[in-house]
């Protein structure tokens, strides 16, 4: 058996502590989120008197109680998110298509201009948002919150894209011209197929933060049938907090199934659009 040398042998010690610093890491990470579940399953006087133990019996009017109150949010959230998605992802692709592809004055001043707008900080345009808002009639209804959004959104998705699709190579977009097809079959048929990836990357990322918005959504919004599931589960914790804390601890829970649901189905998209980039070239 070949004897390992001395560097071999602290590496694979130095790569070991690594290991298990993450492993230790993850663990922690994690703990928050075990503690609320088993908390949601709890009743307020284990809760108080028997904390770091595991329910002694399962408290299922917990969730009953929380999902009664946050379902309609919960519906709402998704299907306005599922719109803002949908439009950012096709403003994200027509931009990166022109900037990638199309000579015209001021390109390079507009793409300037893009990334000048990544470096100001959202909460910056809050006040200006909220005005326009008022000024077109929009308060209170879902435009509300989608027009802002991908206005917003789009931003790092078109910037995103104008790489990936810059990174194509031109030939394929040559051939397809003298085959007679124009700049929208060139975008459906070439570029949105090869840029799958990047896209369900800025898909993936702008769910997550429209999902977790919370002060937009609470500014523009007034009505619960219309309001968000970040402001709802603050609103039904507030009420639920001193009464069934049990209950407040499955709105939270159920707040989290939709991002960690995403997380578990989409986590390699993400990942292959995030490293698509680094293999070119």
């Amino acid at each position: 058996m070949k004897k390992l040398s001395k560097k071999k042998i602290r590496e694979i010690r130095f790569q070991t502590i690594i290991e298990i610093i993450m492993v230790l890491l993850l663990i922690v990470s994690f703990i928050p989120m075990f503690l609320m579940i088993i908390m949601s399953f709890k009743s307020n006087y284990e809760v108080y008197y028997d904390f770091f133990s595991l329910p002694s019996h399962i408290e299922w009017s917990n969730y009953v109680n929380a999902f009664g109150q946050l379902y309609e949010s919960m519906a709402n959230t998704l299907g306005v998110i599922a719109v803002a998605v949908v439009l950012t992802l096709v403003l994200s692709a027509l931009g990166g298509y022109v900037f990638a592809t199309m000579d015209f004055p001021g390109k390079n001043l507009l793409y300037y201009l893009l990334l000048v707008l990544m470096m100001i900080p959202g909460v910056l345009s809050l006040a200006t948002n909220y005005s326009l808002i008022i000024e077109y009639g929009l308060f209170n209804t879902r435009w509300a919150l989608i027009l802002p959004w991908i206005a917003g959104g789009q931003v790092l998705g078109i910037i995103l894209c104008r790489n990936t699709i810059e990174s194509l190579p031109k030939d394929l977009f040559e051939a397809a011209k003298i085959e007679g097809c124009g700049e929208v079959k060139a975008l459906i048929n070439i570029a949105v197929p090869l840029a799958r990836p990047i896209l369900a990357t800025v898909a993936v990322m702008k769910l997550v933060d429209y999902y977790n918005d919370f002060i937009w959504p609470m500014m523009v919004i007034e009505t619960n049938t219309k309001q968000v599931i970040t402001v709802a589960v603050r609103v039904f914790t507030s009420a639920a907090g001193t009464v069934n804390i049990g209950a407040m601890f499955a709105g939270y829970a159920i707040a989290t199934l939709p991002l960690l649901l995403l997380f578990l189905f989409t986590s390699r998209l993400y990942m292959e659009g995030m490293t698509a980039g680094a293999v070119k070239g």
